[in-house]
């Protein structure tokens, strides 16, 4: 498997176990495929609560080798059926993207900032004397 589909496995499970199946596809939601949904959900859920491993996933996110069991049980589907491959791609595309925003933040510096060899100064009572 490619380099960048395991990393995009990797973070699809961090957030899977973190949020829950209805959290990472709730921005994504209505354009993924109710087929993608279920063959997640029938992966990591049994009567609508995570599986073991998602549960030991869920409090030690970043143990590898609860990583590569999780990312284990989605190998071994891809390999039973091709067409999950797709799910898999439109779930990673649609839903595992997160996009980050910084909200109520005052300090916040974007852009490039070129102070022309001056001092450069962010945030309330930092003086230079």
């Amino acid at each position: 498997m490619p380099i960048i589909t395991t990393a995009a496995i990797t973070i699809l499970l961090k957030s899977l176990a973190q949020k829950g199946i209805e959290k990472i596809v709730e921005t994504g939601a209505e354009n993924i495929s109710s087929d993608a949904y279920s063959w997640l959900k029938n992966l990591f859920y049994k009567d609508n609560e995570p599986k073991k491993i998602l549960k030991e996933l869920r409090n030690n996110p970043a143990d590898t080798d609860l990583l590569g069991n999780a990312s284990a049980i989605i190998n071994n589907s891809l390999e039973d059926n091709p067409l999950f491959e797709k799910y898999l791609e439109e779930i990673i595309k649609k839903a595992g993207a997160e996009k980050g925003s910084i909200s109520n933040s005052k300090n916040v510096v974007t852009g490039n900032v070129s102070t022309g060899g001056g001092h450069f100064v962010n945030g309330d009572n930092n003086n230079i004397s």
